[in-house]
């Protein structure tokens, strides 16, 4: 089956997209995901194969400082020193060995890491959605995405909408909207289509269903894998350098050697004596102490860092980290703890430290209105953080309320809302959101004594104005409203649900900074 180039087929119109597959949402077959699978192969990224055990001794053999002393050792077993000659040899060969040891335990270690990585998705096949392996997803299956997947193939969005985290094929940490239902001109790069999912990204919040369009190395991952797996390393600077010193030495072991001969005969010596004795200078010149040094210097330093969770797969290496100028390091989870606390809360008239009512009425809305574990730690970081907010409004882990709907987190709409049963025989909607999303569906405020106001313009605006105050300091910002409903007969649809709200209040959330950073910011500035 020929369907054109992938990047061409994830920019086509959806219809295209399914009848170039050969496929619907309701996915494949059984019959016929195993003969794509056949056909195409599994979805694995091939990596290139590393270097042989002979070619990594022969590397080690080879050093610009090896070769020097296998010159030094064959001149002098040449000239009968053959108790000099082997200790160079074994200087070589114990260096050699030492080096090789080190960078192969790396490799190893660092290809046992790739067991840690996810390893089956969600499919529908024959209308039917299946946990299979991610090896086994080939083009034409209906990938089913929800908040905190990996996306192991690239796919064309059939229904619903989600945040992507998109850094790991862009290098932009802030999660993206995708969606199924597309506005405007249609994207020229498949990095910028609003409607595709790519392989190795991961869903952050929503649901959705994707046709699968790539797999393996046929994906944009895919390509940039192969992109770069075309690359030869450089030397190291420290590499360079050597090199540098080793030609110098030899010149002047050469010219030192080389100078003598006449000389000798000149102070009478025989031609036979004068090259045996300028032989033994041009060996005296070489540092045999040299090459092991730096090598065992260079382990120190892989054993510091090991020790600090380090995985160095180039002795080399070490040198070339010294050698930094510039540390671009990712902020969230490196810098920060990359897990979320309160900051802050407010009631809807803009007061800091809302009074026991407002604060009951917060917790309510966070812990009910989320999809978050905080006892098994499972959720998006920001999740979890509100239900430990509610925890600290309510003095103690809100009870789980029975929900008769749920309203997931829509990108698009930026909201997420629950009913949920009141004791006084109503529904009751929660709901949570971005700020600006919750305000502009709320009518009215809830006071601190539980009475309810309108919402006047005067009063939006001055919330506007320090909800944009509070996110330019660097505040993730979320509101919590509520609105009672009578019980209805079905779930009702969500943009009757999610209007007229009564506003509750603020939560300002942020991510601490690693008690660590400061210092080791001014110790790389003390490096330079």
């Amino acid at each position: 089956m020929t369907v054109g180039p992938v990047p061409d087929l994830l920019l086509a119109p959806l219809p295209d997209v399914l009848a170039g597959l050969r496929t619907s949402a309701d996915g494949l077959t059984a019959d016929e995901a195993a003969a794509r699978l056949a056909r195409d192969g599994p979805n694995e990224l091939t990596a290139r194969p590393g270097p042989s055990f002979l070619s990594q001794l022969v590397r080690q053999l080879v050093h610009p400082l090896a070769l020097l002393l296998w010159l030094a050792a064959g001149l002098s077993l040449a000239t009968g020193a053959v108790t000099l000659g082997v200790a160079i040899l074994l200087v070589i060969a114990l260096n050699a060995g030492f080096a090789l040891i080190q960078e192969r335990h790396a490799e190893h270690a660092v290809a046992a890491l790739s067991s840690y990585l996810p390893q089956q998705a969600v499919v529908v096949r024959e209308g039917r959605q299946a946990r299979v392996e991610a090896r086994l997803i080939v083009p034409g299956d209906v990938l089913v995405v929800e908040e905190g997947d990996a996306i192991c193939a690239d796919a064309k969005l059939l229904s619903g909408a989600v945040e992507v985290d998109l850094s790991a094929v862009s290098g932009e940490s802030v999660p993206v909207v995708r969606t199924a239902d597309v506005e405007g001109p249609p994207a020229t790069r498949v990095i910028d289509a609003a409607d595709v999912l790519l392989s190795g990204t991961t869903c952050t919040s929503g649901e959705a269903q994707a046709v699968v369009v790539a797999t393996g190395m046929a994906t944009e991952l895919g390509r940039i894998a192969g992109l770069s797996g075309r690359t030869e390393p450089e030397p190291s600077p420290l590499e360079l350098q050597v090199r540098r010193v080793a030609w110098l030495i030899a010149a002047v072991a050469v010219g030192v050697g080389v100078a003598f001969l006449p000389l000798g005969m000149l102070a009478g010596l025989s031609l036979a004596d004068a090259a045996v004795f300028a032989i033994g200078l041009l060996v005296a010149n070489v540092p045999e102490g040299l090459l092991p040094t730096i090598t065992l210097a260079l382990a120190v330093g892989v054993a510091d860092l090991a020790r600090r969770g380090g995985l160095v797969k180039r002795l080399s290496a070490v040198e070339t980290l010294g050698s930094t100028d510039v540390i671009c390091t990712d902020k969230t989870g490196t810098l920060t703890q990359n897990r979320m606390r309160r900051h802050s809360t407010w009631d809807a008239t803009g007061r800091h430290s809302p009074d026991p009512l407002v604060r009951a009425a917060l917790a309510r809305v966070l812990g009910s209105c989320t999809t978050a574990d905080v006892s098994s730690g499972i959720g998006d970081p920001t999740e979890l953080a509100l239900l430990e907010t509610a925890a600290e409004l309510d003095q103690g882990t809100p009870p789980v309320e029975r929900r008769e709907a749920t309203y997931h987190f829509d990108p698009r709409l930026r909201l997420m809302s629950v009913i949920v049963p009141d004791a006084d025989g109503d529904d009751l909607i929660l709901t949570k959101g971005a700020p600006e999303a919750v305000l502009a569906r709320s009518t009215a405020v809830l006071l601190p004594d539980g009475g309810r106001a309108q919402l006047e313009p005067a009063a939006r605006e001055a919330l506007t104005r320090r909800l944009a105050d509070l996110a330019g300091r660097g505040l993730r910002l979320i509101a919590c409203a509520w609105r009672d409903i009578p019980p209805p007969g079905g779930p009702p649809e969500r943009a009757e649900v999610e209007r007229d709200l009564v506003l509750i209040g603020f939560v300002a959330l942020t991510d601490p900074v690693r008690d660590a950073v400061p210092d080791a910011v001014q110790q790389a500035h003390a490096a330079g």
